[in-house]
Parts: C-alpha cells; sequence; structure tokens
C-alpha cells in the first residue's frame, strides 16, 4: 500500500513523522513530500497532493497539524483511509499565529503578501473545507473514506480537539493519546490501528 505522508506547518517530508511512519510500516510505500506553506495557495497544496495521491496510487493519506487539515480538505477528492494526528480546524487562526505572527512584515509588499494568503486560506476554508464539515454532517460521509483521528489530550498548540469532533461526527477510529503534546511523538502506538 502506498501511505501519503503530509507534514505540519514549519515542518518537512523529511521530519520525525514521516521517518517514524516509514519505520513503523516497512512493509509500505511511504512518501512524504515537502509542502510549502509559507508561499503556496492551499489550491495549490490540493493540486500537489492530488497529483501524488493519482501518481503513486496513494490507498492511505496520513496528516499531521495543518498537514491534517490538507488531508481532511484532500477528501473532497481522495477516497481512502485517512488518518489526521492532531489536526488544525480553525485554518484563520493558525495561519494568523503561525505565518503572519511569526513572520513580522519587513515590507509592505510581506504585509500584503500574508494578508493575501490568509484571504485566500479564508475563501478556500468555505468552500473546501467547510463543504466536508457538512458533508460529514449530513451523514453522507462516503463509505470508501474512513476518516479516522489521533488525537492529544494535552495539545498545548491547539487546545481541545472535542469541537473538532463535533465538526466530523461520522468518523471510524479516534485515538486519545496523554502526555504527548502537539507534536505526538507517541506515534508508535498507532501501529495496530494502520494496519
Amino acid at each position: 500500500m502506498t501511505i501519503l505522508y503530509i507534514h505540519g506547518y514549519g515542518s518537512n517530508g523529511n521530519a520525525t513523522k514521516g521517518q517514524l511512519l516509514r519505520k513503523m510500516l516497512p512493509d509500505h510505500n511511504v512518501i512524504s513530500p515537502t509542502f510549502d506553506y509559507d508561499h503556496s495557495s492551499p489550491w495549490q497544496i490540493q493540486d500537489e497532493i492530488r497529483k501524488a495521491v493519482d501518481s503513486e496510487g496513494v490507498a492511505m493519506i496520513v496528516g499531521s497539524s495543518f498537514g491534517g487539515y490538507q488531508a481532511l480538505c484532500a477528501t473532497a477528492f481522495f477516497h481512502g483511509i485517512v488518518w489526521t494526528i492532531n489536526p488544525v480546524h480553525d485554518v484563520e487562526a493558525t495561519i494568523q499565529r503561525a505565518i503572519i505572527g511569526k513572520s513580522p512584515a519587513k515590507t509592505s509588499n510581506d504585509e500584503t503578501m500574508n494578508m493575501s494568503l490568509l484571504d485566500t486560506y479564508r475563501d478556500f476554508d468555505k468552500r473546501v473545507f467547510h463543504n466536508q464539515v457538512r458533508l460529514n454532517q449530513s451523514g453522507q460521509w462516503p463509505n470508501d473514506t474512513p476518516l479516522n483521528f489521533a488525537l492529544s489530550t494535552d495539545d498545548e498548540l491547539l487546545g481541545d480537539h472535542r469541537p473538532l469532533l463535533d465538526l466530523f461526527p461520522v468518523h471510524n477510529n479516534v485515538v486519545w493519546k496523554d502526555n504527548c503534546g502537539h507534536r505526538f511523538f507517541r506515534f508508535e502506538e498507532l501501529k495496530d490501528y494502520f494496519g
């Protein structure tokens, strides 16, 4: 089986979780490209994900944090197993904190670019993410897209994940883990769920 790992913001395709996934599932082909969240629009990121899914025959997507948000959005076209690990569900607050808040504008062009990215994500969130939320809440979630969550009880960055589960009441598995924070380094404990 080919698995696509989508890393979080500030990470890359060769980061710890991608490596752990390869080590944990040696009989599977794990691909983990690096996405440029700072400079690519969400539409571009989703296009990159779609190309990887199509060209590699991806059967499972695993996304962490901001990559979890991207994985949830990819269910608009991807039909296969989806696992999200501490996924972002309030993208506007995340963009404000992670991209705009940590990258003070050096010039008015930087500020314009940051606000443009935020506006693009607002539009994308409304059109794609919230469309998937409505589909899930309507009970019409496709059977060929099992949705699974691995969530920290002590996520210091995103806080309580229960509102996320209210957004996606139709799901297959929810695995709660204590003492792992946002980074969720107790990743190996998911092995039995991943198959």
